[in-house]
């Protein structure tokens, strides 16, 4: 019976992967034109629609309704975790990614979140006035980026199209980019539902190990809810949009601290331990990261081995 669970969830997972990498190609190549059509910046469209994590929220409310605080707590934490080191990591291994002032700019945003996270749980877990807070820390988040970038696109391929381009071919463009923003949320669909299937597997292969909750958590279940962060972050870098594939990363950073971790409290309040420490080490690498942009301008090879033997830190301590 334990042997059928687990090559279930790896079926599972194998069939997650396939529905999240499709979904992360058509978004990574339609948002350009698509965020033309709707009048903002690619950075916005990562931030709000990739950086959204509704298989990470679903996760945390299914986790906490059912009286699982520690897989919900740790799944909110050991993605962030992961998709800073090992996601970001083996992205610039293969493609060094150019990192401007915007980048230092949301990582350091990045880094609030994760310390609101960390003050949340500093009582040994998280209760609904404090998931509250962190909600509305999200919606004032969200309002601020979408304010400050609701304005022409200025970066990656969008600082190719010039404005005689956009009057030559407004009116053929039309079609395409309505066709773009459908293709769009189309790839979003596709990697939300992959999601879900991505935890039902990671769930069955670890149901059979006996492990405590909370590692589960920020490990495993970690892994599974993140894997589309690691196709969208390589197929937008492979096209040479850079600032999306950080966008969505960040976004998601931003979002599992603040939204995914609130709500759970809000469904039910969660009483964990042990957090504390894997909270603080997600919010010090957005400042570590955002550091080392400021000094070589981008995220190389070398950077890429750092993350990655710091996530591998991170699995011996959690596994300890």
């Amino acid at each position: 019976m334990t042997g059928t669970t687990a090559v279930w969830g790896f079926v599972l997972l194998a069939g997650a992967a396939a529905l999240l990498t499709i979904g992360a190609e058509l978004f990574a190549e339609n948002a350009t034109a698509a965020s033309r059509r709707l009048g903002v910046s690619a950075l916005a469209i990562g931030l709000i629609l990739a950086g959204a994590e509704p298989e990470e929220l679903l996760t945390g409310i299914f986790a906490a309704a059912q009286h699982h605080p520690g897989i919900a707590a740790g799944d909110a934490i050991g993605a962030n975790i992961t998709m800073l080191t090992l996601v970001l990591g083996l992205a610039v291994m293969f493609r060094p990614i150019r990192s401007g002032g915007l980048f230092r700019t949301y990582a350091v945003v990045a880094a609030a979140a994760g310390v609101a996270a960390v003050l949340a749980l500093l009582g040994g877990g998280v209760g609904r006035l404090a998931g509250g807070l962190l909600v509305a820390c999200y919606a004032l988040i969200v309002g601020v980026i979408w304010r400050r970038e609701r304005r022409p696109p200025m970066f990656g391929e969008l600082a190719e199209l010039s404005d005689d381009d956009d009057d030559d071919d407004s009116h053929e463009s039309s079609p395409r980019q309505r066709r773009a923003v459908l293709l769009l949320l189309g790839g979003l669909a596709l990697m939300i539902l992959g999601g879900p299937v991505a935890v039902a597997g990671a769930e069955r292969i670890v149901g059979s190990l006996g492990m405590a909750e909370s590692v589960v958590g920020l490990t495993f279940v970690a892994l599974a809810t993140t894997a589309e962060l690691f196709a969208l972050v390589w197929a937008a870098a492979r096209r040479g949009v850079e600032e999306l594939a950080i966008a969505g990363l960040l976004g998601s950073v931003i979002y599992n601290a603040t939204a995914t971790l609130g709500v759970a409290a809000l469904v039910r309040p969660l009483a964990v331990s042990g957090m504390v420490g894997p909270a603080v080490l997600a919010a010090v690498v957005p400042v570590v990261l955002a550091v080392w942009a400021s000094v070589t301008g981008r995220l190389g090879r070398f950077a890429g081995v750092l993350l990655l033997g710091c996530y591998a830190a991170y699995l011996t301590v959690t596994f300890a």
